[in-house]
Formats: structure tokens, sequence, C-alpha cells
């Protein structure tokens, strides 16, 4: 491991404001002059009451700095507190910044073993979503599954804890070449860390949430995604098919303090093929495979799953529900609320699970009709044989993928980054090689003249849409921000900053910056004045469409104020 002190006099200015604790109170609070979560706050509603930078002067926008990762990708937006950035970039560095300035602090380098990683190691190297802060400690997750843990002011190793088995590089010689990995950002509340398990794409063993204590990294409990004989739903899934059954959790959740709850959605089954040992949506057995692109809530005090509910019963078309839930309050209830790649928009009970409705999202759909009032998909597509390839809509990359929505209470009204793109999918016998099943699929998204980005507004209630602006170029959006002035912010993977008026999305400030965008902004209170930091670059996405809409993808963090 390594860490790099580059200016002893910026650090010395970085101690002296750094010089707060995170609370328990502080990390269940609403964002404020910081942004200590991911996603804002603890139900990811990615919204913040600054409105220095509001509707009648985000036009006058202009750069304060940039400052430049090192890397290719960056898959996330950095964390606030008391004017220092912490930002986890591409190869497992966690790079220390003043917010103010953009100048450099510490740089920490952790080192992946030299056996991890495989095929795989360029995509996960290359995805870390974020990291989590507690106390006076800055919590990451390296790639093979280590929480690393940092003195968040000084840049100290205060301990590392290996989690779980890694991916090996050499599978194909291995006995068996399955293996977790970790690109999510782990989960801070009182006490607890809360760390996504999963390696569902990678051969299939099944996904966890696991709780891990601040002190020290030592596991307290482990939550299977997929349920375990005798619980509820274990009977959907055939012989030993749970335990490569895929499911794991590709993105954080969130959590409810008063219900004690994390709520996290899940992965594909796998492999994609649904014909083999899962017998899943389409086969003879037509089973559900319950956990398996579902929505999931964990009791933290406990781990004991408390309830799962299924978006796509048996999975076959690589439809993961892995979109960050969140909760709102509606009608004095609380729901957990998930746009996802169905094209639907889930409401759930977050007590019992219950389902409530799932409003249309996307524009085109062909794989379902809709939900019936007990929750489950009405199919209006044959799952196709083996070989034979079919045009499905969304894609599996979209309508709603992996970049964060957001909500804004005082408009209330949900901001989604879309995709509105066809793939042509196609089932194939799954292979097998040292234990590993393939994915036992092909696609391909697009063609490109069909292929566009759609950020879009929706009221929280229905679900109805109430405004959108739309991109005809291939590519996701890196994922929404609103604020209290009366702003939502998103960028897209073709590389442009967008900030609109949140009520009717009227663009009152963009601006180019050429290179791909996978993450969502965020914004802060720093030396009095209000910033809102873009991070750019990001891996080409999947499909032919980026061909049509090609960009450099350089890693930078762009932070801007109006002056």
């Amino acid at each position: 491991m390594i860490k790099v002190i580059l200016s002893m006099l910026i650090f010395l200015s970085f101690l002296t404001k750094a010089n707060a604790d995170v609370t328990n109170n502080d990390l269940l609070a609403e964002p404020g002059d910081d942004w200590l979560h991911t996603n804002g706050n603890h139900a990811a509603h990615r919204f913040s009451p600054l409105n220095q930078i509001n509707d009648s002067n985000a036009g006058n926008l202009s750069i304060d700095w940039i400052y430049s990762t090192g890397g290719q990708t960056n898959a996330q937006g950095p964390v606030i507190e008391h004017d220092n950035m912490l930002f986890y970039a591409q190869d497992n560095q966690l790079h220390a910044i003043d917010a103010i300035t953009g100048m450099n602090i510490w740089r920490y380098d952790h080192e992946i073993p030299e056996d991890f990683g495989g095929q795989f190691n360029p995509f996960f190297t290359g995805k870390h979503r974020g990291v989590a802060i507690a106390g006076s400690t800055v919590y990451m997750l390296s790639t093979e599954c280590s929480i690393v843990a940092l003195n968040y002011k000084t840049g100290d190793e205060v301990y590392s804890y290996k989690i779980d088995r890694p991916y090996p590089r050499q599978f194909e010689t291995t006995a068996d070449g399955n293996g977790y990995f970790c690109t999510s950002n782990p989960v801070a509340i009182p006490g607890k860390l809360i760390v996504p398990m999963n390696a569902t794409d990678t051969g299939g063993l099944q996904g966890y949430v696991h709780a891990h204590s601040l002190e020290t990294g030592e596991r307290l409990w482990a939550a299977p995604m997929i349920p375990q004989p005798g619980e509820p739903g274990a009977d959907t899934w055939p012989g030993d098919s749970r335990i490569y059954g895929g499911a794991g959790p590709w993105m954080a959740g969130t959590y409810d303090h008063e219900l004690k709850t994390y709520f996290t959605g899940t992965a594909n089954a796998y492999p994609w093929n649904p014909y083999g040992e899962r017998q899943g949506a389409g086969s003879e057995g037509n089973n559900a495979n319950v956990g398996a692109a579902a929505i999931v809530a964990v009791d933290t005090d406990t781990g004991k799953v408390k309830w799962r509910y299924t978006v796509v019963p048996g999975d076959p078309w690589d439809y993961d529900a892995q979109h960050t839930p969140i909760l709102v309050d509606i009608n004095n209830q609380t729901t957990v609320v998930q746009a996802n790649k169905t094209g639907y928009m889930h409401y759930l009970d977050a007590v019992t699970g219950k389902f409530l409705q799932a409003p249309q999202i996307a524009d085109k759909i062909t794989w379902a009709n809709g939900y019936d009032t007990d929750g489950n998909p009405i199919w209006s597509q044959a799952v196709p044989q083996e070989g034979v390839e079919v045009i499905v809509w969304p894609s599996l990359l979209g309508s709603v993928n992996m970049s964060p929505a957001a909500y804004n209470p005082q408009t209330e009204m949900i901001y989604l980054p879309r995709r509105e793109a066809p793939m042509a999918y196609t089932l194939e016998k799954v292979q097998v090689t040292s234990n590993v099943r393939n994915l036992g699929a092909a696609f391909e998204i697009g063609p490109d003249d069909v292929d566009k980005q759609v950020n879009s507004a929706h009221n929280i209630k229905d679900g109805s849409e109430a405004w959108r602006t739309e991109v005809n170029k291939g590519g996701d959006s890196g994922g929404m921000l609103t604020t209290a002035g009366n702003l939502t912010i998103f960028s897209t993977q073709g590389g442009q900053i967008n900030v609109v008026n949140a009520t009717t999305g009227q663009i009152l400030y963009t601006f180019d910056t050429n290179s791909n965008s996978d993450a969502a902004a965020v914004t802060y209170l720093a030396n009095g004045k209000q910033h809102i930091a873009f991070t750019f670059g990001g891996l080409p996405q999947f499909g032919t469409a980026g061909s049509s809409n090609p960009v450099n993808n350089g890693g930078v963090i762009v932070s801007l104020s109006v002056k």
C-alpha cells in the first residue's frame, strides 16, 4: 500500500479544516453543507437543501477547478466533509482533495493480489462506486473485497480486513474459478458498515449483503439474497442451482433507521439462460427464482431477511433490479421506489414488501404488458428457444440501469436517467470451464438510429412523466442530482453537463467536456460558496451505439460555481 503526501502546506490546511469526526447523528441527517453519503442520505434522495445556485443564476456557472484522477474511468461521485473531498478512482486509488482549490492532499494506492481478476480484471478495477465515512475514518472496498479503513484526515491506514475469496486470475487452471469482487460503495450506518457482495456474472456465486464492524472490519452477519433451505421461495431453486444462482447486489442500497432495515436491489439470475439447472421463466419448470432480479429487505440488527419481492420471476432477459431503491413517504406510508431495467417503476410497502404499483416509464416495452395487482408481470413476449434471436424492448442496459435517480421533496418529482433502446437477444447453450458457467446468452444493443438517452421527471405518487430532455445518441446518462434551488443536474455519456429547471426541465446551463460520464454530480458548500462537482471518464458501454458517439474517457473531476 502506498500513500502519497503531495503538499505539506495543503496537508496542514486540510488537518485544520477536518477537525470534526462524523457522528451517528451526522450519518442519519439530511445533507447540509457537506455530502457524506454517495447518494446524499440513507434514503438515496440525492437532494441537497443548498440554494445559493438556483434557477435564476445557474446560467452564470463557471469552472472553478479541474482535477485529473490519473485514470480512464470514474463510476462514482465523491463524498465531502468539512471542505475535504474524498474520491475513489480507478485501480483502487483513493484521493483526498481540497474541495475549495482542487489541490491534492494525499493519495492512497491499494495493491490487489497478483492472482486476482483473470479476464475480468480491467472491468473490475475500473469500477469503484464510492466510499463511506464515519468517525475519523473513510472506508473503501477494494476490488478483491478487502475493507480498507483510513484516517480520512491523514490517509494513514487504520486496518485492512479481507472479506472473502477473490476471483482467480487463471480460473481455467483452478478446481473452482468462482469468486467474489467488490465494485460497490459500502454504506456506513450507526455501528456497522454494510457491504454488498457480488459474483453474479463471473460464474454466479449467490449474492450476499454483509455487515461489518466499523472498528475492526470483523463480519457481524451475512444475509443471502437467494432464499436458503427452509425459507419462503427456496423451492423456486431446483437442486443446488441457488449456489451458482447469482442475485448479487451490484449497487449500494438504502437504510431506514426507524425500521432498522436495509433495502437493496439484486442482479439477474444466473446463468442468463433459464433452461438449465435453475429452470426459470419459459422453461419446463418455470420457476420464479426468488431473490434474483429482486428487491430485498434485511434487518440490520440481526441480518435476517425480512422480505423479498421478485421484479422479474425466473429472469430470462438479464433484467437486474440492481438500481439503488429510493425511500419516500407517500400518503404517510414509507415506500420503496425503484425504477429499473424492465421499463417500469416499482412501488413497495417498506414494512411488508407488499406490491403497490408499477407505472410504465419506458417509451416502448415488448416483454410485458404491465403488472397485475399481486405484482406479477403480465408476460407478452415468449422466452425464445436456444439459438433463436429475438428483439426485446428495453435492452438489458435499461430503461434505468445503474446510474442513480434523484428525488426532490419540494417538487415531489423523481428524476430518472434512462436509455431507450432495444436489443437483439439470443439464448445459447451454457458452457462450463473449471466449474464456471458462462452467461448462456448473447446480445447486441441498438441499432444506433433508435438508441437515445432520456432524462425525465416523474410525479412521485403515480409515476406519470412531467418533462424530459433527449439526446439522440446512444449511451447512458451519468445519474441525477436535485437541489432546493429548483435545479436538477445531470451529465450524459457524450460528456455534456446539464443544469435544468427542476419543475419544467428548461435547460439553464450546459457545457461539453468531451469525456464519458458514468457518475452523478454532487453539491456542497465550501468557504461559504456552493459548488457543483461532476466526475467524468467511463468505460465505453456495451453494444453498437457508442460507435456513433465517440468521446475520450480520461478521468477528471470538474467543480463549478457562480462567480
